[in-house]
């Protein structure tokens, strides 16, 4: 007998009160106790109380401690266990395919939200801005791999601390008691502490909880840099082209004015006048056809006429173009063996646009009696040309910008020497159309290598 089953004890101590009863009934007859009443009563309730005592066992009490321990597996988290009571249909049946069905939803449920928190939790490690969430007294609940990168004092483990305890930002902790105190979002340009360089755009938000009413407060951090970076690019890429057509063109306005005030009745001086107007002119429209010719390399459809490229045909070319100019300066063009180099599939045009630029650069900034020389070399998967002076040579801070459009490291020689800031820019777009490289290196004073890598 199970004496821990109060059902059980119950039942007992009924068919023990019947036995009490049958003992007194025979006590208190006469004659033999087959004879008297009371001693069939007592047997009848030995029967009763052993065939009663096994029936609410099998009928009640096992189904029942079945049911307990099963939802005491629940209890557990193990919602994959089910209440087996055969075919019952009475009410213990019904109770037993309940807690089934409802172990069934909830196991499902608690499936669905374990794999939106991971999906979540995936979303929040693979994105690039940086997430916080806080509760409405300022405690950390949350925030992203990406955010302890932005914010390198903030760590794991400071999730359940007040944020004036982990951020030593003043902007950042202004906008984040701004968005408590007003219970609405704001949106700021921040540059954190241990960023030097970077811009964030930062936008604060009141989220609610539908679930369970609560409120709290997500921030998140977009790395706006990139964007920024581009701006300036663009608004000096405006100034540099309005300044470089202003400069001509107010030179072809003022020599123009002088003919009609006179200039045309002295010959010698309407010939000089013209003169300046013609290189002024020819100026502007170098400056047009290479701003025509970045954009045609930047467009997302341009096309190389790709054909077969002999790289020693198109440098010796290059260099008898250029000679009379270094002949000039009393230069020293040489170009080294070109030996063992593989054929290319390339724009030869613009391939040869690329070693002009070059050239022509390195005999500008190379003074008298300089040395300027070109030489290729193969390297696996393609080929290396580079273009080495002995000319005034780069400092070391401008080295990263000379690619860029309009950026000169002297601006006066620049204009001086004619150039209009665009020929390294079209290098560097040209060879990275054909799926190469250019680098430089450079030592002021003694000179600089410009190399590039041209694949098969």
């Amino acid at each position: 007998m199970n004496w821990k089953s109060p059902l059980q004890w119950k039942g007992s101590l009924f068919f023990v009160l019947l036995m009490a009863i049958g003992l007194w009934a025979v006590w208190e007859g006469k004659g033999p106790a087959g004879e008297f009443p009371g001693a069939f009563f007592l047997i009848v309730a030995l029967v009763f109380w052993a065939v009663g005592w096994g029936a609410v066992g099998r009928i009640l009490v096992q189904p029942l401690n079945e049911m307990i321990g099963v939802v005491g597996k629940f209890a557990e988290g193990l919602f994959n266990w089910r209440v087996r009571l055969g075919t019952r249909d009475d009410e213990l049946g019904q109770m037993g395919n309940a807690l089934n069905r409802m172990a069934q939803e909830t196991g499902e449920k608690i499936d669905r939200l374990a794999k939106n928190l991971a999906e979540t939790e995936a979303l929040l490690r693979g994105m690039e801005e940086g997430v916080l969430i806080l509760d409405l007294n300022g405690r950390i609940k949350q925030m992203n791999g990406a955010m302890g990168t932005i914010l390198a004092h903030a760590f794991p483990s400071d999730v359940g601390k007040h944020y004036l305890e982990v951020f030593r930002d003043p902007e950042l902790n202004d906008l984040i008691q701004a968005t408590l105190a007003d219970k609405k979002g704001y949106r700021r340009s921040l540059s954190p502490l241990g960023q030097p360089g970077k811009t964030f755009q930062v936008q604060s938000s009141l989220v609610q909880y539908p679930d369970s009413g609560g409120e709290g407060v997500i921030v998140v951090f977009h790395d706006v840099t990139d964007l920024k970076r581009l701006e300036r690019v663009r608004q000096d890429f405006v100034a540099n082209v309005s300044h470089e057509l202003r400069t001509p063109l107010t030179a072809i306005k003022g020599y123009v004015e002088a003919l009609r005030d006179g200039g045309l009745q002295d010959p010698v001086q309407a010939e000089q006048f013209l003169r300046v107007i013609q290189r002024h002119s020819e100026r502007m429209d170098k400056i047009v056809s290479d701003l025509l010719l970045l954009s045609e390399l930047e467009s997302a459809d341009r096309v190389l006429q790709r054909e077969t490229v002999h790289l020693p045909e198109l440098i010796r070319t290059a260099l008898e173009t250029l000679r009379p100019l270094a002949e000039g300066k009393k230069q020293n063009l040489r170009v080294e063996p070109l030996e063992g180099l593989p054929t290319l599939r390339a724009d030869s045009q613009k391939i040869h646009q690329v070693l002009i630029n070059l050239l022509h650069n390195a005999i500008s900034y190379t003074p008298e009696e300089g040395s300027i020389t070109v030489g290729a070399t193969p390297v696996p998967d393609g080929a290396e040309v580079s273009v080495t002076d002995t000319g005034i040579g780069i400092p070391p801070e401008d080295l990263s910008r000379i690619f860029e459009r309009f950026y000169r490291v002297d601006k006066g020689r620049s204009r001086e020497l004619g150039g209009t800031g665009l020929g390294l820019s079209i290098v560097k777009h040209i060879v990275e159309a054909h799926g190469g490289h250019v680098r430089v290196e450079s030592k002021p004073g003694k000179g600089s290598r410009f190399t590039f890598f041209l694949p098969r």
